[in-house]
């Protein structure tokens, strides 16, 4: 969800992880070229866990352990994107913001529904350069019909909301110390707090993010990807099928209005890994992406013909 979030920030400069929230497919379109997959990486990738389904309380409730960083963040990756060396995440998402000024009760103001579409290719050891786009529609809170309106609720006024659609994403590394931003000056890591653990037949990764220096200081993430436990400690599956839901913070944007009032927003949202290609994207969101821009329904790899700075290839050979 990062990516919408900056979008509704309107900001520039480094993101927290140059992808949404997010947020994401499993399967890749069958016309796009994925590259070969590593069955070695894979095999190394599922150590781990196949290690713990040995462990006699793998079938016990509580958080998953791991020997060092580099497994923990292996099942990471292989939970929200993919461990092949080339490859897609499609997801599909809904959300609702709410306006929340101090001293008064939030209250709704607006659905949105989109997705994100994000593609990666690995460079280096255990790292993944990754971009992504995004398109979010909003919806009207009681119909959910597609609108271009919404009232505030605490002025009364009405709010002109426009589509989002992020295409300037500068995209990011990610690897076992964390993200970098491909905009980045200097080298400065960031890591993230994320568990996973295990809950019955399933498997949830607990993922909070907080934003960079740059960004405002009221912003946090938080996310909560569930996939089945058979998916997990199965080393075949290298791109699980998830459900997500989440909630994010983050001060008021220019399009809601509220002036000076102090207060922030609150975005709370739920959505699935889009296993199917973009023919399983919700319906009429699908038709609507395909009328306006149909070139979004497909990976936009021309992204990566920009190469990497000398900073960061330099990073990347140590």
């Amino acid at each position: 969800m990062l990516d919408t979030l900056r979008t509704l920030l309107q900001l520039d400069g480094e993101q927290p992880d140059g992808t949404r929230r997010t947020v994401l497919a499993g399967a890749p379109l069958a016309a796009v070229a994925l590259g070969t997959a590593t069955t070695a990486i894979a095999t190394r990738a599922d150590a781990a866990v196949r290690a713990e389904a040995k462990d006699r309380r793998a079938d016990e409730d509580g958080f998953i352990h791991f020997a060092d960083e580099r497994e923990k963040f292996r099942a990471l990756f292989r939970l929200e994107r993919d461990l092949r060396d080339e490859g897609t995440t499609l997801s599909t998402y809904q959300f609702v913001t709410y306006i929340v000024p101090h001293g008064e009760r939030a209250q709704p103001v607006v659905r949105w529904e989109g997705m994100e579409y994000s593609y990666f290719r690995r460079v280096g050891d255990l790292t993944w350069r990754i971009h992504a786009h995004n398109v979010s529609f909003p919806r009207d809170l009681a119909t959910g019909d597609f609108t271009s309106t919404a009232r505030n609720p605490f002025t009364g006024e009405t709010l002109e909301i426009a589509p989002m659609k992020l295409l300037g994403d500068p995209g990011t590394l990610h690897g076992p110390k964390g993200y970098l931003s491909l905009l980045a000056r200097e080298v400065t890591w960031r890591d993230t707090y994320h568990l996973l653990r295990r809950e019955g037949e399933l498997v949830k990764s607990e993922h909070i993010r907080p934003g960079p220096p740059t960004w405002p200081k009221i912003f946090i993430e938080s996310m909560c990807n569930t996939v089945s436990r058979r998916d997990f400690y199965d080393p075949a599956v290298t791109a699980i099928p998830y459900q997500t839901s989440g909630f994010y913070l983050f001060p008021f944007p220019e399009w809601a209005a509220m002036g000076d009032t102090p207060g922030h927003m609150l975005g709370s949202w739920s959505g699935r890994r889009v296993t199917g290609g973009v023919g399983d994207l919700p319906r009429e969101f699908r038709e609507r992406v395909a009328r306006e821009n149909p070139d979004l329904l497909a990976p936009r790899w021309q992204v990566f013909e920009p190469p990497l700075s000398p900073l960061l290839k330099d990073e990347l050979k140590a």
